[in-house]
């Protein structure tokens, strides 16, 4: 058989870097069965270069919308998560997938989400099927300490080449009932597979971060729009460096407060989106040398509850009361629905999510904790006398194109 798997190789008639070029622009699925041609390719795909290639072709524009929200009645609830199956939205139709817990979804990041479950926590990449349970979290906590509310980021450090979470959560003390007076703070990084203080040995900020549609980021920089625990409670824009493992306070637009905000990225630039609920109307203010500058202002929206964030650029997603999800067009000024999510008698709260899938991998070389579903059976493939009897009569081409 290994003449068979040279016969694969060398039959591709083409330079190396024009098929490097064909394959780093393939979906994942696809990508995961070419693994299977032969030991070269499989190499290939799973060199880090390859993956940063393929995620680099894959911007903005082959993003896919993701949404999760909370379903009540009397029942109880139930926490659902849905794939637009068109990354236009042209087609509206979805599928629901599946996760390894049903907590809030954080991120996503190189198409990584985060899930919080309590002390466990999670790496998902939804599209290679990968989940990582990361070190028990609460062997990190104070003792008498118990969790009220979670939060987290994870992200790419640039400088050291390392992932990174941020997990940032408030507690309950036991001892005394009484929550403690500042948000905990430890960050994990997958070179050490260990969690630490940061690097400034900040453990504790007073600050409150319930709200995961009131972040995002850009560059290596996370933002949030939290409440500072001051007794005041003023509301300001938080920054978060990963590099430099360092939170800083950032001036908000001058304009009131609203509880119905939120986060995005439009033009490379951070946006916050500010519903005034008086008049109906959203305006758009985008960050620019950490000075605020007013980009639209559309409305009124009869029965919107909240902007959730910033859709590729040039529309707006918006939760209405009624369990609605509508997309607003800044460039024709249309709305269009993209359906309803509400099923119960309490309604819903929706989150939205610009999900492009990625290749990383959340397997360790030397960890084998975690199944891989794509895990290559060579002793079967070595079995067989040709390249035909895995894939058919049709070209190896064929293999590549659909």
């Amino acid at each position: 058989m290994s003449s068979a798997l040279t016969d694969i190789d060398s039959s591709m008639l083409m330079p190396e870097d024009v098929r490097l070029e064909i394959l780093s622009r393939l979906p994942v699925k696809s990508l995961m069965r070419l693994r299977c041609v032969c030991k070269s390719w499989y190499a290939l795909i799973e060199n880090p270069k390859f993956i940063s290639k393929h995620l680099e072709n894959f911007n903005d524009d082959n993003a896919y919308l993701i949404i999760s929200y909370h379903v009540y009645d009397d029942a109880g609830h139930d926490n659902l998560t849905c794939l637009f199956k068109d990354k236009t939205l042209a087609d509206i139709s979805y599928e629901n997938i599946h996760r390894p817990i049903l907590r809030t979804l954080l991120g996503p990041y190189d198409g990584i989400f985060c899930l919080c479950d309590d002390s466990l926590i999670f790496l998902w990449n939804p599209a290679t099927k990968e989940c990582r349970t990361l070190p028990n979290y609460s062997n990190f906590l104070p003792t008498c300490a118990t969790f009220l509310y979670e939060n987290a980021i994870f992200g790419l450090d640039h400088t050291s080449g390392d992932y990174k979470v941020v997990f940032i959560c408030e507690l309950w003390n036991e001892q005394i009932e009484a929550p403690y007076e500042h948000s905990h703070v430890a960050i994990y990084t997958s070179t050490t597979d260990s969690w630490r203080v940061s690097k400034g040995n900040v453990e504790w900020i007073p600050y409150d971060f319930k709200s995961h549609f009131k972040s995002t980021n850009l560059n290596g920089v996370f933002y949030w729009l939290v409440s500072r625990d001051d007794g005041d409670h003023s509301n300001i824009m938080l920054s978060f460096h990963i590099s430099d493992e360092e939170f800083r306070e950032i001036e908000r637009p001058r304009i009131p407060y609203s509880s119905h905000e939120s986060l995005g990225l439009l033009n490379n630039s951070v946006s916050l989106l500010h519903f005034d609920k008086s008049s109906h109307c959203i305006d758009i203010w985008l960050m620019s040398d950490m000075n605020w500058i007013q980009q639209f202002a559309i409305g009124p929206f009869l029965g919107v509850m909240s902007p959730r964030g910033i859709w590729k650029n040039n529309a707006v997603l918006m939760e209405f009361d009624n369990g609605m999800l509508l997309l607003y067009d800044l460039i024709v000024e249309e709305v269009r629905d993209l359906g309803r999510f509400t099923r119960g008698t309490f309604g819903t709260a929706i989150l939205t999510y610009c999900y492009k899938e990625s290749l990383v991998r959340l397997k360790r070389v030397e960890d084998d904790r975690l199944s891989d579903p794509f895990d290559i059976p060579w002793h079967i493939i070595e079995d067989n006398q040709s390249d035909t009897t895995l894939f058919g009569r049709n070209s190896r081409l064929d293999i590549i194109l659909n």
